[in-house]
């Protein structure tokens, strides 16, 4: 199955609380849409996607380990701090998380092949 990229959104807080305004009066089917993430500032996604983020999220694309064990070796990084992030990850929705193998082991898998930064939102 081939990955999608995951489109990022800046969008200010004003125009986020028009558009779930719209929604909760059923004006709009839906805000957010499947593959977009939304940011209400540059400082937010900075802190959220950090350079370390961004590098687990390449190492699982090109080298699809088989455990956060595997990816802390591969990015050389405490395993505590690398499964720490992978989860973050996962709740932001750019990795899934899913339980292989004998000893229960994480796979982390990216659910998009890149991502797109829109600014112009």
């Amino acid at each position: 199955m081939k990955l999608k990229k995951a489109k990022i959104l800046i969008q200010p807080m004003e125009d986020l609380k028009k558009e779930w305004k719209a929604a909760l009066g059923g004006k709009v089917r839906s805000v957010q849409s499947e593959g977009t993430i939304i940011f209400v500032s540059l400082e937010s996604l900075s802190k959220i996607l950090t350079s370390e983020r961004l590098e687990i999220l390449s190492v699982i694309l090109k080298e699809r380990p088989k455990s956060i064990y595997a990816l802390a070796k591969l990015v050389e990084r405490d395993f505590k701090n690398v499964h720490s992030d992978v989860k973050f990850l996962a709740d932001v929705g750019l990795v899934e998380l899913k339980t292989q193998g004998a000893r229960d082991s994480i796979v982390p898998r990216a659910k998009y092949s890149g991502i797109e930064l829109d600014l112009a939102a």
